[in-house]
């Protein structure tokens, strides 16, 4: 597994141009510095010369960052900041017990939800010639996305796996996001040819990811590239009007865009900074709440402002996020959930 100290010349090549400010969310807030991609390598340069030790200060200033890529899709130099981050995190993880302790409990909830969520549909399309594997993550096995694949005449296969690890990635905490990716490699090992096919786009991202971090390639796609491939066009039992929050984690929205204006029935409104940020890394900041409401609030107004009672997404954890900000105000789905109970 990489160290920070790995990432040297990536830190190095940050050429301090200050363009990751002008797309960094929590930079728009703060207008401080220390919290947007250039303040953090010249803190991280300090670290790895031994000028600077990690502190609670480096650290605050470390979680205060989303990891939500804005600022590495613009980057002159192509550096990847959420890699160098939480590469960073886990430099302080190594030595404080409270990060230790907040894993341990982050691990209670997501065997719990795992737990919950061991309930399998089953495939409907049995004698298919395609079959795929559908990973479920945290969310579980999603239902309407099995029967939306089985109207494709998609055979689905649902293991028991767990959650991709991401949580525990971009926390530092390099050890368990090592477990759960040796787990997935663990279930695979029974269906060692087949495509794997997932709704949530951080957890696709995150299978992507593994191979870097020494597995081996995942053959993932998002749901969205199916649909697209096989040309499915849908229709509503009745006319609806939505917008779309885009995760950050999301790389292919294009093939988002080819379902809304494929399916029948579905007005589509798109929201002031649709792609932008929900936050969701950091509503456990509860330290920094007044940055992190204004963050929220944001997102909440721009969705208001549509006009729509539906928000689709396709992320748990940005699902839950926008959720629990609603104020009851327009409901938010799962995008194949939404297809599932509503098409015709």
């Amino acid at each position: 597994m990489k160290k920070l100290s790995d990432c040297k010349e990536e830190i190095h090549s940050c050429s301090k141009c200050g363009l990751c400010q002008s797309v960094c969310p929590i930079y728009e807030i703060t207008g401080n510095d220390c919290t947007v991609s250039r303040g953090h390598f010249i803190m991280l340069k300090g670290l790895i010369k031994g000028d600077l030790k990690i502190s609670k200060t480096i650290n605050k200033y470390l979680d205060l960052c989303l990891k939500c890529g804005a600022c590495s899709k613009f980057c002159p130099s192509g550096i990847d900041v959420v890699d160098i981050i939480s590469l960073a995190k886990a430099e302080y993880f190594k030595s404080h017990k409270t990060e230790k302790l907040k894993s341990f409990i982050l691990n209670i909830i997501l065997k719990g939800l795992n737990t919950f969520n061991t309930l399998k549909p089953k495939s409907e399309q049995e004698t298919s010639e395609k079959k795929v594997i559908y990973f479920g993550g945290c969310g579980g096995i999603n239902n309407n996305a099995v029967k939306i694949l089985n109207s494709m005449n998609i055979e689905v296969i649902t293991p028991n796996f767990k959650c991709c690890g991401f949580p525990f990635f971009i926390r530092g905490d390099m050890n368990s996001f090592k477990e759960y990716m040796n787990n997935f490699y663990k279930v695979l090992e029974s269906y060692p040819d087949y495509d794997i096919v997932s709704n949530c786009a951080t957890c696709e991202k995150t299978l992507k990811s593994y191979k870097k971090w020494g597995g081996k390639e995942v053959k993932v796609k998002n749901i969205f590239a199916y649909i697209r491939e096989n040309n499915l066009k849908l229709e509503l039992k009745k006319r609806e009007k939505i917008t779309f929050h885009k995760p950050c984690n999301l790389d292919n929205f294009e093939d988002v865009k080819w379902v809304i204006e494929n399916t029948e029935n579905l007005d589509y409104i798109e929201m002031k900074e649709y792609d932008k940020c929900c936050g969701v890394s950091g509503f456990t900041n509860f330290k920094e709440h007044k940055i992190m409401s204004k963050l929220f609030n944001n997102k909440h107004k721009n969705i208001i402002e549509t006009g729509a009672k539906i928000v689709l997404t396709s992320c748990l954890a940005c699902k839950l996020t926008l959720s629990m900000f609603s104020l009851g105000k327009y409901k938010v789905q799962d995008f194949m959930d939404f297809l599932g109970k509503n098409i015709k």
